[in-house]
């Protein structure tokens, strides 16, 4: 197993995932002790459904976010590092053995009052022995076999943000997302790195991004993250993140996620 752990706690907890005998499930609610650590891979697959609060996922070079309802599937082997801006976030995750899927790889999927349904028994039981439970061991196993197929793939929030290679380009990402709430412009931000607007342009050209996409769309995460958390009404939000009146923020807002603020609060 290759980790890099932030402490000897984070390191035990990776390793006793890798212990659980392959016969068995282990179930869990977590909190905010789930997403603290760094980047690791395991040699168990990994379902995720976020039951409050919001994640950051990095897999493979890529970035996604992903809100509450959703469902994260990580199979075993693939190294990935989940985060959260949320003060308070809940999180059903199983760990398990599976062999002979044909989709096996990283995705985010919507869920249905069935799969929740289905999630929620299996969570009854924090660890499903199949020596000891058969029936719901075969049920369990049958159903995380099926949900590739079952489930729908998410579109936003769970678009996938790459991570650009040039380090150059790291920094001014990294001041962006530290000052969204500022009147930021790619004039300004080129001057504060010393670039000219041209250099900068085709920086973030050749990494594939563009500035006014990248601004808006951390700008309706952070939205997201706080009105996530009850922490400020929309309008508040709007300035908050860096809009110059609540009508920006909603017509952006709606842009980007497909339905306005208002209706967005309506489903948490």
């Amino acid at each position: 197993m290759q980790i890099t752990p932030a402490n000897s706690v984070t390191e035990e907890r990776l390793s006793l995932i890798e212990e659980i005998p392959a016969n068995v499930i282990f179930t869990k609610v977590t909190g905010r002790e789930e997403v603290s650590l760094h980047s690791h891979v395991h040699n168990r697959h990994q379902v995720i459904y976020i039951l409050s609060g919001t994640l950051h996922v990095e897999v493979a070079g890529s970035s996604y976010f992903v809100t509450g309802r959703h469902l994260i599937w990580i199979p075993n082997g693939v190294e990935h590092r989940l985060s959260s801006n949320n003060t308070q976030i809940s999180l059903l995750t199983s760990y398990f053995c599976l062999k002979d899927i044909r989709e096996d790889c990283f995705a985010i999927y919507k869920t249905d009052e069935l799969v929740v349904r289905n999630l929620n028994f299996i969570s009854t039981h924090e660890y499903v022995d199949k020596s000891r439970t058969p029936e719901i061991f075969a049920f369990a196993m049958g159903f995380f076999g099926v949900l590739p197929y079952i489930c729908k793939e998410a579109s936003f929030p769970a678009q996938p943000f790459i991570i650009p290679k040039d380090i150059r380009l790291l920094p001014v990402l990294d001041y962006i997302k530290a000052n969204l709430n500022q009147d930021l412009s790619i004039e300004h931000v080129a001057f504060c790195f010393g670039f000219s607007v041209r250099n900068l342009t085709r920086l973030f050209t050749n990494s594939g991004i563009r500035f006014v996409h990248y601004l808006n769309y951390l700008r309706i995460v952070r939205a997201i993250e706080i009105l996530t958390d009850n922490a400020m009404n929309i309008e508040q939000t709007a300035y908050e993140v860096g809009f110059n009146s609540p009508n920006s923020f909603g017509r952006v807002f709606k842009q980007i996620t497909g339905e306005s603020p208002s209706d967005y609060i309506k489903k948490l």
